[in-house]
């Protein structure tokens, strides 16, 4: 056993440190996904979080901010009803089941993206408030858009988010 640990233990002379290249989850995510799109003139871009392409920072009326974010990830996710029973307990609202969920989805289709589900949801306990669109695509992909803040503004900016989505497109 002392043969071991001494044979195991080197000098302090003897380490080595390895510098590895550490890349943006975000970044890559660009280059693969390719999408394009246009912010209305009044959103400011934000540094995107780690799972995110891109973060805007919204404003109502009131000048009350709202948090918008694009991803895109591989496959469906966990499928609907695991996202939106997510972004349900984001604003403290119970988990539904896929049925109900669906019943309550709007479903449409983008010109330049094709067929989406988009989710309204309001808490008026805490007004708070989520719009999510998941549009699948035929690259095995699912593409979110998903605006959170203050039901009231949610809805006022109901409009600017759905011409948002209708802006984004596959640069390729």
């Amino acid at each position: 056993m002392l043969t071991i640990i001494s044979f195991s233990c080197e000098s302090k002379d003897n380490i080595t440190v390895y510098q590895i290249k550490k890349t943006s989850p975000h970044k890559a995510n660009k280059t693969i996904s390719e999408l394009k799109w246009t912010p209305p003139k009044n959103w400011i871009e934000k540094v995107p979080g780690e799972m995110r392409l891109a973060s805007f920072d919204a404003f109502d009326s009131n000048n009350k901010t709202t948090d918008l974010s694009i991803s895109i990830f591989p496959g469906d996710v966990g499928g609907i009803e695991n996202n939106v029973n997510r972004w349900r307990r984001q604003i403290e609202l119970p988990a539904q089941s896929l049925e109900n969920i669906l019943t309550e989805a709007e479903q449409r289709t983008f010109p330049l993206l094709g067929d989406a589900l988009i989710f309204m949801l309001n808490n008026k306990k805490n007004s708070k408030g989520i719009i999510a669109v998941m549009i699948p695509n035929q690259k095995n992909q699912t593409i979110f858009v998903k605006m959170i803040g203050n039901s009231n503004s949610i809805i006022e900016l109901k409009y600017e988010f759905d011409l948002f989505c209708q802006s984004i497109y596959w640069n390729n």
